[in-house]
């Protein structure tokens, strides 16, 4: 009887380390899929340059802090996958009783377009017109520049 329960037992140890080893497999060839997907999806910027939204969430975070840049970062992500940036609008109530915030919003969710809307030469030239009277503010074109300084970086604004 013995025999048969050590026979029994080194048969689930094989059918254990089997699973699991179909489970690293599987999971291998999960992990590489999303990686795949996230590769084809992302756009393509100098290899120098960090990730557009984490440079985002790093310039927002000295005018916000932390949790609302990367809830500003994160809404105009989802605007971004949606393709309807009219969903970004209740993030100026963020801002509503500091002018200088609101301009500064307004001027990172123009950019964000400008960089990810994929719009036609008007639309393009008009966000470009915003940007460009954004960063020559005195007062609130400080962020301005520093987004237009990363746009050229990336051979997106001459």
């Amino acid at each position: 009887m013995s025999a048969n329960v050590a026979a029994l037992t080194a048969q689930i140890e094989e059918l254990q380390s089997n699973f699991l080893k179909s489970v690293e497999t599987i999971t291998a060839a999960i992990n590489e899929i999303q990686q795949q997907q996230v590769q084809q999806v992302s756009i393509k910027e100098p290899a120098e340059l960090a990730p557009f939204n984490e440079f985002l969430v790093v310039e927002l975070t000295q005018f916000f802090g932390a949790k609302e840049s990367k809830m500003i970062v994160e809404k105009l992500r989802r605007c971004r996958a949606i393709g309807d940036f009219r969903y970004f609008i209740p993030m100026y109530l963020m801002a509503k009783d500091d002018l200088k915030k609101r301009q500064l919003m307004k001027t990172v969710s123009a950019v964000y377009r400008y960089k990810f809307g994929g719009y036609r030469n008007p639309e393009k030239y008009s966000l470009r017109s915003e940007i460009k009277y954004a960063a020559a503010c005195p007062e609130c074109g400080e962020m301005a520049t520093i987004l237009v300084n990363r746009l050229k970086a990336e051979g997106l604004w001459k």
